[in-house]
């Protein structure tokens, strides 16, 4: 299992940050371009997007890794029935623009929704053959159609944005990504379409992929319920601020968490009754987690101003406050994302459903009055507090009900994290009391050589450079 784990994570590691790069360096590119109100106006049609994701894969992804039971003629079968379900689901995208238009007084929303409506298409057909290579462990070939697709999205995007194309050059860029994953990894998997239709296949997967459909659901809720009110109540610029925050969150769970996600559930899936060995992988895994989750937090709260005004420019500034409240729920929320797959791996589907629903009810409830506040920041530290309790409440639950062990098991392994993102306040704490904020470069430069420093010093001081050695010469 070390072999085939550390393989993936080599790959996905490569696709990942690469297509984290390209996404970074093209945002970049682009938010020279468009202003706040393009990303507001764009952000509510991804909001859409995102709900229309999950019913193209439908929890079927995930329950086909899952199920080894599964045959090539399944997979063909089910594939097939992505193809009705994709043309469904591209007609109601598009004519869901018209409410859209009505709801928040864009008309152009009614345009926008059919020429993005083929992404939709992309998203349902992919979802079988994503799924084939993945339950075959083929992370290198995954990880590679990842990277060529985000390249063609990101530079047909730019074109658009230099020909003066306006928001829908971030359109451009989703649609052609979404189009080149799909023809690449259907090419790559060999799953075509049959004639031979039978619900059987469906029948196989139901059960798993509703739970996970209905879990995905609930999390969506919970997790784009303030873009869509602040696009209700607050202005365009409000929201695009406030989505561009949200997204620089996103990067860091993106860059380690994407490394491991993918790969837990199709290694893990093969030991799904020996829970001692899922408990003892997931406690390696938090353990780094917690490592570089709880200092980069830190890191990014104090150094939030920054790293706008460098990577965005001026027109973005509204955006450093929020960022700076969200970046101390990064550590959460990267701890959190290996949870969902211990639970499929321990096929209790069920009750990650029920964590789900729990947690969707906090996180509504504090969305609301932080949108009923009036502005961006008040969200922003309503969520601070939601995705807090949550994430103890989560870890507290894997341990549990998942790993059958005590919640102090895990905090242990959390405590190195935790003593290095304490010394690192302290120390970023002093420098911006004491040196006042003049050149955001410059400022930046010292602060991420701060954060090395203390981090590395840290690390060697707590023997955690050899841990992580031992780690990794471990079977399990």
């Amino acid at each position: 299992m070390r072999k085939v784990f550390l393989s993936g994570f080599l790959y996905t590691a490569i696709g990942r940050y690469s297509n984290v790069l390209i996404s970074i360096l093209v945002d970049i590119f682009l938010s020279r371009i468009l202003s706040p109100a393009d990303y507001g106006i764009v952000a509510i049609l991804t909001v859409v997007l995102a709900l229309f994701q999950l019913f193209s894969d439908a929890g079927i992804g995930a329950a086909i890794i899952q199920h080894k039971e599964i045959s090539l003629d399944d997979l063909r079968v089910l594939f097939t029935f992505s193809f009705i379900i994709a043309i469904f689901l591209a007609v109601v995208f598009g004519l869901i623009g018209l409410p859209l238009s009505v709801f928040y007084h864009y008309t152009i929303y009614s345009k926008l929704t059919w020429f993005l409506s083929l992404a939709v298409i992309f998203f349902a057909l992919v979802a079988v053959p994503k799924a084939a290579l993945l339950r075959q462990k083929r992370f290198k070939e995954v990880n590679y159609i990842a990277v060529l697709s985000g390249a063609f999205g990101g530079i047909s995007g730019i074109v658009v944005a230099v020909l003066g194309g306006g928001v829908y050059a971030l359109l451009v860029n989703t649609v052609v990504n979404s189009f080149v994953n799909f023809l690449c990894t259907a090419w790559m998997s060999q799953i075509w379409p049959t004639t031979k239709v039978n619900l059987q296949p469906v029948k196989k997967i139901y059960a798993f992929a509703t739970n996970q459909l209905g879990f995905n659901i609930v999390n969506y809720i919970a997790h784009n319920l303030d873009s869509i009110l602040i696009a209700k109540f607050m202005s365009a610029s409000q929201l695009g601020n406030y989505n561009k925050a949200y997204r620089l969150i996103l990067y860091p769970t993106s860059m380690f968490n994407g490394l491991v996600t993918p790969i837990l559930l199709p290694v893990l899936a093969e030991h799904q009754s020996d829970v001692s060995v899922i408990r003892n992988v997931y406690l390696k895994l938090q353990h780094i987690t917690a490592l570089i989750a709880v200092p980069l937090s830190i890191f990014l709260f104090f150094s939030s101003e920054s790293i706008v005004n460098v990577l965005y420019g001026k027109n973005w500034h509204a955006a450093s406050f929020p960022f700076a409240i969200l970046s101390l729920s990064i550590w959460t929320q990267m701890l959190n994302a290996n949870a969902e797959a211990i639970f499929q791996a321990r096929n209790k589907v069920k009750k990650l459903l029920k964590i789900g629903i729990y947690t969707s009810i906090f996180d509504v409830i504090f969305t609301i009055i932080g949108v009923m506040s009036g502005s961006v920041n008040a969200v922003s530290f309503a969520l601070l507090i939601s995705f807090s309790l949550n994430g103890i409440y989560v870890l507290y639950t894997v341990m549990h009900e998942a790993l059958n062990s005590s919640f102090w098991v895990l905090v242990k392994e959390l405590e190195s994290g935790i003593i290095i993102g304490v010394a690192l306040a302290t120390v970023l704490g002093i420098y911006s009391l004491t040196f006042p904020h003049s050149n955001s470069i410059i400022d930046l430069i010292i602060r991420t050589f701060l954060f090395i420093v203390v981090f590395s010093t840290g690390a060697l001081a707590l023997g955690e450079v050899g841990k992580i050695k031992l780690l990794l010469r471990k079977k399990v």
